[in-house]
């Protein structure tokens, strides 16, 4: 048996192996996709700081409106919040789009397309703003209660937002002078497979259980803001819900390069100030 033979071998057994998720998500990728929309090329390096910003601003008028809700009911009610979003994105894109009279079509799984056929201002965009945004105030939570010392930070996280969303610009922006536009080189199919990859990581990580010690706190499953907090692995799960949140950073700033879409929920744009 060569070498590509034996391969050939292992990635089909590690397909064999596949749950019928990630089976439906690679057999998208193997069929033949429509037209896609012109490419922005770097273009979209020009809308990340307004995108950025305007999670910033979209999650300060929402806490004027409904508090700190999103985590009154602790770490494991944020997570279920997440996978909620994360499962509403999922399930629309699984669905291919009809072309209509004057509509776009979609392919499954192909996330520029499925933005740019829903031209509704609350449409799937909105979904994808929502789960970026309880990215965020994950991060700002964990990062008000290690500033203050405290174990809630009551309205703390609002500090942290404006932070988080400037290094979130500057680490991408660090990333495309390494590696370019590589995350989308493959089209919308290939760039939420990267998402995928991202939210699985992060869903496999919370449902386990680390034992506290002496010196190092412990986390229940599926509480979000314990493991976090308890993870001491070199890529902790807070570089996945970095990564993640960054490319949907990535994904309104190349659909507003392209002249798809509005950046910010229609909520946000009649709030500016």
């Amino acid at each position: 048996m060569t070498s590509e033979d034996a391969e050939r071998k292992a990635l089909l057994e590690q397909l064999a192996a596949s749950d019928m998720t990630t089976l439906k998500r690679l057999a998208a990728l193997l069929d033949d996709a429509p037209e896609r929309p012109a490419d922005s090329g770097p273009g979209y390096l020009d809308f990340l700081r307004a995108v950025a910003d305007s999670d910033v601003r979209g999650l300060r008028n929402a806490e004027k409106s409904y508090g700190n809700s999103w985590k009154r009911r602790g770490g494991v009610d944020t997570f279920n919040m997440l996978a909620r979003k994360w499962d509403r994105v999922e399930k629309r894109l699984a669905t291919a789009i009809a072309v209509g009279s004057g509509a776009k079509g979609a392919s499954p799984y192909d996330i520029f397309e499925h933005i740019a056929a829903d031209t509704k201002s609350d449409g799937f965009i909105d979904d994808v703003r929502d789960l970026r945004r309880y990215l965020m105030l994950a991060e700002a939570e964990i990062a008000a209660r290690k500033a203050a010392n405290v174990e809630d930070s009551g309205r703390g996280y609002l500090d942290q937002l404006q932070v988080i969303a400037d290094s979130d610009v500057a680490n991408i922006e660090e990333k495309e002078r390494a590696y370019g536009s590589s995350w989308k080189r493959r089209g919308g199919i290939g760039a939420f497979m990267m998402f995928a990859r991202k939210f699985d990581r992060i869903e496999q990580r919370v449902s386990t259980e680390i034992a506290a010690t002496s010196e190092t706190p412990g986390a229940q499953k599926h509480n979000l803001f314990q493991h976090i907090l308890a993870d001491r692995r070199a890529e902790p799960l807070l570089d996945d819900i970095r990564d993640l949140r960054r490319y949907l950073v990535l994904v309104e700033a190349e659909m507003a390069a392209r002249g798809a879409l509005e950046i910010g929920t229609a909520r946000d744009n009649r709030e500016k100030s």
